[in-house]
C-alpha cells in the first residue's frame, strides 16, 4: 500500500502546521493515496518520523515524501535526504521517494492571483475613509502589483504571464514586478520606490508563499511602513499568502505522479 507525506519544515509558531494538516486529510478524501500523513522536520508534530511510523502501522509497504515547500535550497534539500535516508536504515522494507518540492505548479499560480484579487477586491469597497484611499473597483491602470518570493532563482514565464495577462482584473495593474527576497543589488523598499516612480499611487503586495513566514513577513510589513511614511499620498496593502486551499491537492497529486513515474 502506497502512502504519501507532505513534510514542512516547522516553524515555531504553532498555528502555522494546522494548514499542511488539514491539506492532508483532504488529500485522503481526494484519492491523492490511500494513507496521507503530514509530518514536520523541526520544531512542530506530528514529526516526520512519527507520520512514517503512522504509515507504517496503517499497511504502508511505500511512501513518498511531497516536500511542502515551494523550492528547497541545497541544505534544506541535503536534510532532507539524510533524514529520509535515515528512515531507510530503521524501514529496509520501506520503499521511500522524494518528490519535487511544489514550485511554480498552475494550481499554486492560480491560488496566487486569487489572493491578489481578494485583497484588492476588499480595499476597493473598504477603504474610503481617512488618508488610505483605493481606486474603485472599475478603474482601469490603477495599481502597482509587487510579488515576494523567497528561494525562488527566477520568475518563470507562466507566472508572469498569468498576472500581466490571463488575471481577470489585469487590467487594473498599471505596473508589476516581482522580487526575490533572497536576491542581489535589489531591496523590497527599492522595489516599492520603483512602482512609485512609475506613478503608483496604490499597490498590493502579493507573498508568493504557502503560509506566513516568520523571517520573511517581518521584513515585507517594515518595508510597507518605512515606504508608507516617506510616501503618506501612496497606499500599500499586502495580500494573504497561499495558505489552504483545494487547488493544492492537484499539484501535491501532480508531483506523487511524477515521482513514481520516475521510479
Amino acid at each position: 500500500m502506497r502512502a504519501v507525506i507532505l513534510a514542512g519544515r516547522g516553524q515555531a509558531e504553532p498555528r502555522t502546521g494546522a494548514t499542511l494538516i488539514r491539506l492532508a486529510a483532504h488529500c485522503r478524501k481526494a484519492g491523492v493515496a490511500s494513507i496521507v500523513a503530514a509530518g514536520f522536520l523541526q520544531h512542530q508534530r506530528p514529526s516526520f518520523g512519527e507520520a512514517l511510523e503512522q504509515c507504517i502501522a496503517r499497511g504502508a509497504r511505500e511512501a513518498v515524501i511531497v516536500p511542502y515547500t515551494l523550492s528547497l535550497a541545497k541544505e534544506d534539500w541535503a536534510d532532507l535526504e539524510r533524514t529520509v535516508q535515515r528512515a531507510r536504515q530503521v524501514y529496509p522494507h520501506l520503499a521511500l521517494r522524494i518528490a519535487e518540492a511544489l514550485g511554480h505548479h498552475h494550481a499554486l499560480i492560480e491560488v496566487l492571483i486569487q489572493r491578489v484579487i481578494e485583497a484588492d477586491y476588499v480595499a476597493a469597497h473598504h477603504m474610503h475613509h481617512g488618508r488610505l484611499t483605493w481606486p474603485g473597483w472599475q478603474k482601469q491602470r490603477a495599481i502597482g502589483l509587487l510579488i515576494v518570493g523567497k528561494g525562488l532563482p527566477d520568475i518563470p514565464a507562466p507566472l508572469e504571464e498569468a498576472i500581466t495577462t490571463c488575471c481577470p482584473t489585469a487590467t487594473r495593474y498599471t505596473a508589476v514586478r516581482f522580487y526575490a527576497a533572497d536576491q542581489d543589488g535589489e531591496t523590497l523598499k527599492s522595489s516599492l520606490q520603483a512602482l512609485i516612480a512609475q506613478g503608483c499611487q496604490a499597490i498590493i503586495v502579493a507573498p508568493y508563499a504557502l503560509e506566513r513566514c516568520r523571517m520573511t513577513a517581518p521584513v515585507i510589513e517594515r518595508a510597507i511602513a518605512c515606504v508608507s511614511a516617506r510616501y503618506p499620498e501612496v497606499t500599500i496593502i499586502q495580500a494573504e499568502p497561499l495558505a489552504y486551499d483545494r487547488r493544492l491537492i492537484t499539484a501535491i497529486a501532480d508531483r506523487v505522479r511524477a515521482a513514481i513515474d520516475v521510479s
